[in-house]
């Protein structure tokens, strides 16, 4: 297929994503329909533009795909150009995108007729669309343009529910916290104007310009903060664990799995397209800062919620964090001339990246399918779901353990890539004490961070899944349609897939690196015969993750065939569950989520400080307690510390010179209105 061909298709793909968006809009008076073209669009879509990028990808070499637009806006060039990091994105846009349409099919049935699924179905394509369109940009305002048309949609999907409290203090929390961010963007992007003094917006022209040192310096700080933002590290997470439990189960998927991607994307486009050589400050802030959301997101996902969303959205922070970990490290790399440890850093930020889109995806969706199934996102109400929607539990149990970095599953081989490069790191900086004990402390924390991740996820399934139902809607689910297990089924093939073939993935991602870095990881060739040979260059990485895994898929299989066969051929007598002397076994004895990690919260009450609240009511006579309530919280330091004294400040700010601002007086609103006009004037005038 030729590079007209190509560019041919991607722009029949758009088109696709647009008729889906307007359809949905004609067919206002049709829920079903409105909703089945909709995702039709979209998987058709999705589907091919995956098959595409997988293609460009692997002739990267041979295929340039740059479909190109003209206008005559001044300073504004309305033009596209994919490149293999653009590829890449675009590819893990659309294969989420391809699984959650599917799923949309069944979930979105339960909003008919209480909701506008037309202009739902409209949002929906139209926020893709922005995400391929944003990575699709050669130039900044093109890109921040997308980026705000990404955001602001979003912002309408987690507002969907809006009649709830809930849902419009987590939407004014969401969109806050995205304009900031996007404040920030704006301003690294404004000085790399004024230090090119060029309104040429263009990555390529950026690239060739000078920008200081200094200028350099802030730049990237403010990138940090403002992609930082969406990607929800701390301190700038605080939106996530509002948003994603109030949005539609299939939204989430999409924000978790995709849009907080756009900012690894940013990030990387920034230092390795137009960004001067970085020093080595840029990775030490950027690895601190990962490593940090690594561990207090899964900290606060184990320990603080009962809500699955809500856990799985503080499990984001963490995976973002180690996403961002490897971006640090990455750009310490640069500052060396040892090419193996950069391409391994750059391959070990890209494989996560997809994996975490796929597992993530996959795990939000399993959350949709309880919440749609049970009615219930408490995990308190849960309990023996395993019985009731058996396929989905195993598809829901292939997410957890991926997420768990089990192998053969994928997030064992990008977690394993990942502390690789720590290790690495630390022989090559044997000589510099100060980044010894950074790596070390970030390889420590990393491990703890993996550790914890398993407590939460056996958590998760164990409080949801196994024992009795807890509650009558537990009791009463029902296995989801079938849309729905396709598309759990789908997700949790791609995350066995991704691992067991991950030297594929590592081969597309090669592309990438030798594109932007002319750097590989593997050799040139990678083909089936050399399945074992996994990344090795000098001896540092010499492990046969492809044959480990493929060994350990075989021997499972062996191993439940076995099992098969021992309970074919033995009698099984049934019994009730051991009740350790009780009558009747009762749900309210069982562990629950709130007392599974209450371990975790003792040893971190520092971090977490618990609020207990017990209040009894008492019978006819002294002690004897009619009722007893005990509830328990814990306490959003950051927010209450951070946030609250600075909205604190805003307000107080705010209202002092509201009235010597706004007078209301026409004259004083025409003299602000000539001031910044003859400011401008001046500058214009002298920038020459």
């Amino acid at each position: 297929m030729t590079a007209n061909n190509l560019t041919i298709c991607f722009s029949i793909c758009l088109v696709v994503y647009f008729i889906g968006a307007l359809s949905s809009l004609f067919t206002f008076s049709s829920p079903r329909v409105s909703n089945k073209l909709s995702n039709s669009c979209a998987v058709a879509a999705s589907g091919f533009l995956s098959i595409l990028m997988i293609l460009k990808l692997l002739f990267a070499e041979k295929i340039s795909l740059s479909p190109n637009f003209t206008n005559n806006i001044p300073f504004f060039s309305l033009s596209f150009n994919i490149d293999n990091l653009s590829a890449f994105f675009i590819l893990i846009i659309s294969i989420v995108t391809f699984v959650v349409s599917l799923f949309s099919y069944t979930y979105m049935s339960h909003y008919f007729f209480k909701r506008n699924i037309s202009i739902f179905g409209f949002l929906y394509n139209l926020f893709v669309l922005s995400m391929i369109l944003l990575v699709s940009s050669s130039n900044l305002l093109l890109f921040l343009f997308f980026w705000e048309l990404m955001s602001l949609i979003s912002y309408f999907l987690v507002n969907y529910e809006n009649e709830k409290k809930e849902v419009q203090k987590a939407s004014r929390i969401y969109i806050i916290m995205t304009y900031a961010g996007t404040a920030f963007i704006t301003a690294a992007f404004g000085l790399i104007a004024y230090c090119t003094k060029s309104f040429s917006f263009e990555f390529s022209a950026i690239s060739n310009s000078s920008i200081p040192t200094g200028y350099a310096n802030l730049i990237y700080v403010f990138l940090l903060i403002g992609f930082g933002t969406k990607a929800g590290l701390i301190p700038m997470h605080v939106w996530l664990p509002y948003a994603h439990p109030v949005a539609p189960g299939n939204i989430s998927a999409l924000m978790s799995g995709v849009m907080i991607k756009m900012s690894v994307y940013g990030i990387l486009r920034a230092v390795l397209d137009f960004l001067p050589e970085n020093p080595m400050w840029w990775g030490t802030l950027t690895l601190i800062a990962g490593v940090v959301s690594a561990v207090f997101g899964v900290v606060y996902s184990v320990a603080s919620t009962i809500n699955i969303k809500r856990l799985l959205a503080y499990s984001s922070i963490e995976n973002m964090g180690l996403i961002f970990s490897g971006i640090g490290m990455l750009l310490i790399a640069r500052t060396t001339d040892n090419s193996f440890l950069i391409a391994l850093a750059m391959t070990a930020v890209l494989l996560h990246t997809i994996n975490h889109a796929v597992f993530k995806s996959l795990l939000f969706m399993g959350a949709g399918a309880i919440q749609y199934s049970a009615h219930t996102k408490n995990m308190e109400k849960l309990g023996g779901l395993i019985k009731k929607m058996p396929v989905a539990s195993l598809f829901i149990f292939i997410g957890c353990l991926t997420i768990s970095a089990v192998p053969p599953f994928s997030g064992f081989i990008s977690e394993y890539i990942i502390f690789q490069t720590v290790i690495n790191s630390i022989i090559w900086f044997s000589s510099n004490s100060p980044l010894i004990i950074l790596f070390i402390t970030a390889a420590a924390a990393l491990s703890m961070t993996g550790a914890l991740v398993a407590f939460c996820f056996v958590k998760m399934y164990g409080i949801s899944f196994l024992g009795m139902p807890r509650s009558v809607e537990a009791e009463s689910v029902k296995e989801p349609g079938k849309p729905m297990l396709i598309a759990l089924g789908i997700s949790s093939f791609l995350c066995v897939a991704l691992g067991v073939f991950s030297k594929y993935v590592i081969g597309l991602i090669d592309n990438i690196s030798n594109e932007l870095m002319n750097l590989r990881l593997l050799s040139t060739d990678w083909s089936l015969t050399k399945f074992a040979h996994y990344p090795v260059n000098n001896g540092k990485l010499d492990i046969s993750i492809g044959l480990l895994s493929a060994f350990i898929v075989l021997l499972s299989g062996i191993i439940l065939l076995l099992v098969m066969f021992i309970r074919k051929h033995t009698n099984v007598e049934r019994y009730n569950t051991w009740d350790c002397g009780y009558t009747r076994l009762n749900p309210k004895i069982q562990y629950s989520a709130t007392g599974f990690s209450k371990s975790i919260r003792i040893i971190l009450r520092g971090i977490f400080k618990p609020n207990r609240n017990l209040t009894v009511t008492e019978g006819y006579a002294p002690y004897n307690i009619k009722k007893g309530t005990y509830t328990m919280s814990t306490e959003k330091v950051i927010e209450k510390y951070l946030y609250a004294p600075f909205i604190k400040f805003i307000i107080s700010f705010s209202k002092k010179f509201r009235y010597k601002i706004q007078t209301g007086s026409i004259h004083i609103y025409l003299l602000y209105f000539f001031t910044i006009l003859i400011l401008m004037l001046l500058y214009y005038s002298f920038m020459g």
